[in-house]
């Protein structure tokens, strides 16, 4: 080998061991083993994902590494993390500065964050323990989060099925407080037609006194008939000594009578009576004003309003809870339970099959003569003994109905096709309520169908006329 290559091997031998020291000295600095530093400990339930030689931070700048994680030995001791920090960053570490596990950037390795103490606390030294702040878990914050969504899910349609009961309650007490003042218009309208016509009576007779007609119109025409006044006159003077005879008797009783104040008591109650017709008056004013004009406005127009606003308020948080249903966040819950919104489904889809699919489906008939009674209204309610008929068919299916959907199907065919409509409504909105008040089932999982008018869904032998109860356990239950 020629000198010249001898040298040039030697050159790139040279510059290989140049080059290795320098590797050397810049991985021990950016590790900084050449750096006076002190060891410090801390301890975490959840490591989460901190490993030996992650980066240290002091208030976000490097300061050093950690040196070992000791694994606890027992399910209620913590990790025990031994790390290095540079002595520079010393005067503002104190015993309580906090220390935790952080993310460098959006998805980076994990970092042991050191936060500066305050002037209160003790410098730190070797083997200092800092207290520690645990981990938050991105999986546990959406695990809360989707808890959350279910119990506001589950409120607002408590919410809801309270306003609607509200809004009914409403409406029932308008149509009473309009029948109440239609009553009070025909009775007054009765009591002008009665006055008028004792009016005109009063003018026949005068008019008949006039001309000579009756009693009194031949006392005053007749001379033969006074005369023969006179003579009774006469008589009734002989009768006035036995009337003086009982006036002491009359003064007496009358005396009796203010003793106990009687007077005083019945011009109380003609003035309890007075007071109670005022009020009657302005309860009727309040309700409707006697002018009846735009700016003046009675409470009927105002529970309208009132009425009008609660029907728009509740139409919009349904469109509102639709549109959360909808969103991709919160799909899968939905999709999980089996079902949708049962006021999403039209009657075509769920005689298809569309709803619950994938769950069994058992039935039960009620039929509406021993269900529901009708009063001397029309208007239907649940027997007794129907109530015994609900409560066994519903048994069955107790223990599992935080889970289990329950459809109430109304079957009607009396009328024609609103009034079938209106009182299978009616019968299967009856039975949810009774059911959801008497055995706690959830609102959200037990829907009211008006089916109207089908035979085919009753028993061999019913007549269409009751109430179905269809159950859609999952599979297998």
């Amino acid at each position: 080998m020629s000198a010249k290559q001898k040298t040039i091997v030697g050159l790139f031998v040279g510059g290989g061991f140049l080059l290795f020291a320098l590797g050397l000295f810049w991985i021990g600095d950016r590790r900084l083993l050449f750096s006076e530093n002190l060891e410090l400990e801390t301890r975490f339930a959840n490591l989460s994902a901190l490993r030996v030689g992650s980066k240290v931070s002091v208030s976000g700048m490097d300061a050093g590494e950690v040196l070992a994680v000791q694994v606890p030995a027992s399910p209620t001791e913590k990790f025990r993390v031994r790390f290095r920090v540079l002595s520079r960053f010393q005067p503002m570490l104190r015993t309580d500065s906090i220390a935790s596990i952080q993310v460098e950037g959006l998805v980076g390795s994990k970092v042991l964050q050191v936060d500066a103490g305050s002037e209160q606390g003790a410098k730190v030294t070797s083997g200092t323990v800092l207290p520690s702040r645990e981990p938050l878990e991105i999986g546990a914050v959406i695990q809360q989060a989707a808890e959350v969504v279910t119990r506001v899910n589950d409120a607002v349609q408590n919410v809801e099925q309270r306003v609607l009961g509200t809004v009914d309650t409403i409406g029932d007490v308008g149509e009473q407080t309009i029948k109440v003042v239609r009553d009070v218009g025909s009775e007054a309208a009765d009591l002008m037609t009665t006055g008028k016509k004792a009016v005109e009576d009063v003018n026949a007779i005068v008019a008949g006194v006039r001309q000579g007609e009756g009693l009194v119109g031949k006392l005053l025409t007749d001379d033969q008939l006074y005369e023969h006044l006179v003579k009774s006159s006469q008589e009734l003077q002989s009768t006035a000594a036995n009337v003086r005879s009982t006036s002491d008797d009359v003064r007496r009783i009358t005396n009796d009578i203010e003793s106990r104040k009687l007077g005083e008591t019945f011009q109380k109650t003609a003035s309890n009576v007075e007071a109670a017709t005022a009020r009657l008056t302005g309860v009727l004013s309040v309700l409707a004003p006697p002018g009846g004009g735009a700016d003046e406005r009675g409470l009927l127009d105002q529970m309208r309003d009132t009425l009008e606003g609660a029907r728009e308020a509740t139409s919009d948080m349904a469109e509102n809870m639709e549109a959360l249903k909808q969103n991709w966040f919160f799909r899968g819950y939905f999709n999980r339970r089996g079902f949708f919104d049962l006021d999403s489904i039209s009657l075509a889809d769920y005689r298809q099959g569309k709803v619950a699919q994938g769950r069994d489906q058992k039935r039960a008939w009620l039929s509406s003569q021993q269900l529901f009674a009708r009063d001397p209204a029309g208007r239907e309610s649940l027997t007794d003994a129907g109530l015994r008929q609900l409560g066994a068919a519903v048994a069955p299916y107790l223990p599992y109905a935080p889970n289990t959907l329950l459809v109430v199907e109304g079957y009607s065919g009396q009328g024609e096709g609103p009034e079938q409509y209106l009182l299978s409504r009616d019968r299967a909105r009856m039975v949810r309520r009774y059911l959801i008040e008497r055995f706690g089932l959830k609102p959200n999982y037990i829907g009211a169908i008006p089916m109207g008018v089908a035979t085919s869904a009753a028993p061999s032998g019913q007549s269409g006329e009751g109430v179905a109860l269809v159950f859609f356990p999952e599979k297998g239950k």
